[in-house]
Protein backbone atom coordinates (compact mmCIF):
# COMPACT_ATOMS: atom_id res chain seq x y z
CA UNK A 1 0.00 0.00 0.00
CA UNK A 2 1.30 3.09 -1.34
CA UNK A 3 2.39 6.31 1.58
CA UNK A 4 0.50 9.72 1.18
CA UNK A 5 3.62 11.66 0.49
CA UNK A 6 4.45 12.22 -3.30
CA UNK A 7 7.21 9.77 -4.39
CA UNK A 8 9.64 10.60 -6.89
CA UNK A 9 9.99 7.89 -9.47
CA UNK A 10 12.82 8.06 -11.96
CA UNK A 11 13.07 5.53 -14.98
CA UNK A 12 16.20 4.99 -17.01
CA UNK A 13 15.22 3.15 -20.21
CA UNK A 14 16.72 2.20 -23.21
CA UNK A 15 18.08 -0.91 -24.94
CA UNK A 16 21.39 -2.71 -23.44
CA UNK A 17 24.56 -0.88 -24.09
CA UNK A 18 23.01 2.87 -23.71
CA UNK A 19 24.80 3.72 -20.69
CA UNK A 20 21.86 3.46 -17.92
CA UNK A 21 23.77 1.62 -15.25
CA UNK A 22 26.43 4.13 -15.92
CA UNK A 23 24.14 7.14 -15.82
CA UNK A 24 22.75 5.34 -12.60
CA UNK A 25 26.43 5.25 -10.66
CA UNK A 26 27.05 9.07 -12.03
CA UNK A 27 23.86 10.36 -10.98
CA UNK A 28 24.61 9.12 -7.50
CA UNK A 29 27.34 11.62 -6.70
CA UNK A 30 24.67 14.63 -8.17
CA UNK A 31 21.71 13.67 -6.83
CA UNK A 32 20.74 12.29 -2.97
CA UNK A 33 18.44 9.70 -3.86
CA UNK A 34 18.31 6.27 -4.16
CA UNK A 35 19.57 3.98 -6.84
CA UNK A 36 17.84 0.85 -7.77
CA UNK A 37 19.92 -1.68 -10.26
CA UNK A 38 18.55 -3.43 -12.83
CA UNK A 39 15.89 -6.07 -11.84
CA UNK A 40 16.52 -8.11 -15.12
CA UNK A 41 20.18 -9.17 -14.50
CA UNK A 42 19.18 -10.28 -10.95
CA UNK A 43 16.39 -12.32 -12.32
CA UNK A 44 18.40 -14.01 -14.82
CA UNK A 45 21.48 -15.07 -12.81
CA UNK A 46 18.98 -16.26 -10.43
CA UNK A 47 17.67 -18.72 -12.80
CA UNK A 48 21.10 -19.44 -14.02
CA UNK A 49 20.11 -18.64 -17.27
CA UNK A 50 23.05 -18.22 -19.88
CA UNK A 51 23.60 -16.67 -23.23
CA UNK A 52 22.28 -19.20 -24.98
CA UNK A 53 19.02 -19.59 -22.79
CA UNK A 54 18.27 -15.92 -23.68
CA UNK A 55 17.94 -16.52 -27.92
CA UNK A 56 14.59 -15.52 -28.14
CA UNK A 57 14.89 -17.51 -31.99
CA UNK A 58 15.75 -20.39 -30.19
CA UNK A 59 12.66 -20.81 -27.12
CA UNK A 60 10.24 -17.56 -28.00
CA UNK A 61 7.66 -18.98 -24.73
CA UNK A 62 10.94 -19.32 -22.87
CA UNK A 63 11.80 -15.70 -23.68
CA UNK A 64 8.45 -14.63 -23.15
CA UNK A 65 7.95 -16.23 -20.12
CA UNK A 66 11.44 -14.58 -18.79
CA UNK A 67 9.74 -10.80 -19.73
CA UNK A 68 7.43 -11.69 -17.53
CA UNK A 69 9.35 -12.63 -14.60
CA UNK A 70 11.70 -9.74 -15.18
CA UNK A 71 8.15 -7.49 -15.03
CA UNK A 72 6.86 -9.18 -11.61
CA UNK A 73 10.34 -8.34 -10.59
CA UNK A 74 10.61 -4.70 -11.40
CA UNK A 75 7.07 -4.29 -10.01
CA UNK A 76 7.76 -5.97 -6.82
CA UNK A 77 10.94 -3.76 -6.14
CA UNK A 78 8.63 -0.97 -7.33
CA UNK A 79 5.72 -1.63 -4.59
CA UNK A 80 8.81 -2.06 -2.03
CA UNK A 81 9.80 1.95 -2.23
CA UNK A 82 6.09 2.72 -2.28
CA UNK A 83 5.65 1.37 1.19
CA UNK A 84 9.01 2.86 2.25
CA UNK A 85 8.05 6.36 0.78
CA UNK A 86 11.42 6.13 -1.14
CA UNK A 87 12.51 8.45 -3.78
CA UNK A 88 14.51 6.63 -6.24
CA UNK A 89 15.77 6.07 -9.37
CA UNK A 90 15.34 2.89 -11.40
CA UNK A 91 17.59 1.12 -14.36
CA UNK A 92 15.22 0.02 -16.26
CA UNK A 93 11.16 0.40 -16.27
CA UNK A 94 8.67 -1.21 -19.01
CA UNK A 95 11.46 -2.76 -20.86
CA UNK A 96 10.44 -6.01 -20.46
CA UNK A 97 7.96 -5.09 -22.52
CA UNK A 98 9.91 -3.70 -25.39
CA UNK A 99 11.75 -6.64 -25.61
CA UNK A 100 8.81 -8.56 -26.02
CA UNK A 101 7.40 -6.34 -28.89
CA UNK A 102 10.87 -5.89 -30.49
CA UNK A 103 12.36 -10.04 -29.92
CA UNK A 104 8.93 -11.34 -30.60
CA UNK A 105 5.96 -9.54 -31.78
CA UNK A 106 2.63 -7.40 -31.36
CA UNK A 107 0.99 -10.71 -29.36
CA UNK A 108 3.80 -11.20 -27.10
CA UNK A 109 3.54 -7.40 -26.49
CA UNK A 110 -0.20 -7.28 -25.90
CA UNK A 111 -0.46 -10.60 -23.75
CA UNK A 112 2.36 -8.79 -21.43
CA UNK A 113 0.29 -5.55 -21.41
CA UNK A 114 -2.52 -7.32 -20.16
CA UNK A 115 -0.80 -8.71 -17.22
CA UNK A 116 -1.88 -6.62 -13.99
CA UNK A 117 1.66 -6.25 -13.40
CA UNK A 118 2.02 -3.88 -16.54
CA UNK A 119 -0.89 -1.60 -15.99
CA UNK A 120 0.11 -1.01 -11.90
CA UNK A 121 3.86 -0.26 -13.64
CA UNK A 122 2.20 2.09 -16.34
CA UNK A 123 0.14 4.11 -13.67
CA UNK A 124 3.24 4.80 -11.60
CA UNK A 125 5.29 5.49 -14.91
CA UNK A 126 2.50 8.13 -15.89
CA UNK A 127 3.88 10.15 -12.94
CA UNK A 128 6.92 9.44 -12.77
CA UNK A 129 10.06 11.02 -14.62
CA UNK A 130 11.02 8.66 -17.48
CA UNK A 131 13.85 9.05 -19.44
CA UNK A 132 14.70 7.33 -23.01
CA UNK A 133 18.80 6.90 -24.04
CA UNK A 134 19.82 6.96 -27.59
CA UNK A 135 21.76 4.06 -28.40
CA UNK A 136 25.51 5.17 -29.78
CA UNK A 137 28.06 2.81 -31.60
CA UNK A 138 30.77 3.70 -28.78
CA UNK A 139 28.48 2.44 -26.52
CA UNK A 140 27.91 -1.15 -27.64
CA UNK A 141 30.05 -3.47 -25.57
CA UNK A 142 30.27 -7.29 -25.27
CA UNK A 143 28.99 -8.11 -21.51
CA UNK A 144 29.44 -11.49 -22.07
CA UNK A 145 25.93 -11.93 -20.87
CA UNK A 146 23.04 -10.63 -23.34
CA UNK A 147 23.11 -11.23 -26.72
CA UNK A 148 24.76 -8.45 -28.49
CA UNK A 149 23.11 -6.34 -31.21
CA UNK A 150 24.13 -4.04 -34.07
CA UNK A 151 23.44 -0.33 -33.96
CA UNK A 152 20.65 -0.55 -36.29
CA UNK A 153 19.15 -3.53 -33.98
CA UNK A 154 19.28 -0.75 -30.50
CA UNK A 155 17.55 1.81 -32.89
CA UNK A 156 14.31 -0.40 -33.15
CA UNK A 157 14.73 -1.11 -29.89
CA UNK A 158 14.31 2.96 -29.25
CA UNK A 159 11.59 3.27 -31.72
CA UNK A 160 9.55 0.27 -29.91
CA UNK A 161 10.30 1.96 -26.44
CA UNK A 162 9.03 5.56 -27.71
CA UNK A 163 6.02 3.85 -29.15
CA UNK A 164 4.80 2.20 -26.46
CA UNK A 165 5.14 4.86 -24.12
CA UNK A 166 3.16 7.22 -26.76
CA UNK A 167 1.06 4.69 -26.92
CA UNK A 168 -0.04 4.46 -22.55
CA UNK A 169 0.58 8.61 -22.43
CA UNK A 170 3.72 8.05 -20.81
CA UNK A 171 5.70 11.21 -20.81
CA UNK A 172 9.28 11.50 -21.45
CA UNK A 173 12.45 12.89 -22.26
CA UNK A 174 14.76 11.98 -24.59
CA UNK A 175 18.06 11.80 -24.06
CA UNK A 176 20.12 11.93 -27.28
CA UNK A 177 23.63 13.31 -25.88
CA UNK A 178 26.82 10.82 -25.78
CA UNK A 179 28.89 12.59 -23.28
CA UNK A 180 28.18 11.58 -19.56
CA UNK A 181 28.35 14.97 -18.09
CA UNK A 182 25.25 15.99 -20.49
CA UNK A 183 23.51 12.76 -19.63
CA UNK A 184 23.74 13.71 -15.81
CA UNK A 185 22.95 17.73 -16.39
CA UNK A 186 19.71 16.73 -18.20
CA UNK A 187 18.34 13.98 -15.36
CA UNK A 188 19.57 16.06 -12.59
CA UNK A 189 17.90 19.18 -13.74
CA UNK A 190 14.63 17.50 -14.10
CA UNK A 191 14.92 16.21 -10.94
CA UNK A 192 15.39 19.14 -8.92
CA UNK A 193 12.71 21.32 -10.41
CA UNK A 194 10.09 18.63 -8.87
CA UNK A 195 12.54 18.40 -6.03
CA UNK A 196 15.10 21.09 -5.35
CA UNK A 197 16.19 19.49 -1.83
CA UNK A 198 17.72 16.36 -3.51
CA UNK A 199 20.71 17.95 -5.38
CA UNK A 200 23.70 16.71 -4.14
CA UNK A 201 26.09 19.86 -2.74
CA UNK A 202 28.78 20.54 -4.76
CA UNK A 203 32.02 19.25 -3.16
CA UNK A 204 34.34 22.35 -3.82
CA UNK A 205 31.89 24.73 -2.01
CA UNK A 206 31.24 22.64 1.38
Amino acid sequence: METSRDILRVFLCGAHSTGKTTLLNDLSQAVRIHGEPEVARKVIQDMGLTREDLDYRKNPRAFEDLQLKILDAQCATERRNAEAGRDYIADRGIDPVVYAAVCLGNDAKQRLMGTNQAKECIERYRKSLVFVLTPHQECIQDDGFRMMGTLEDLQCYTVAMTTILHENDIPFTHIRDLDRQKRVQIVREKILEIRPDLGAEDKDNK
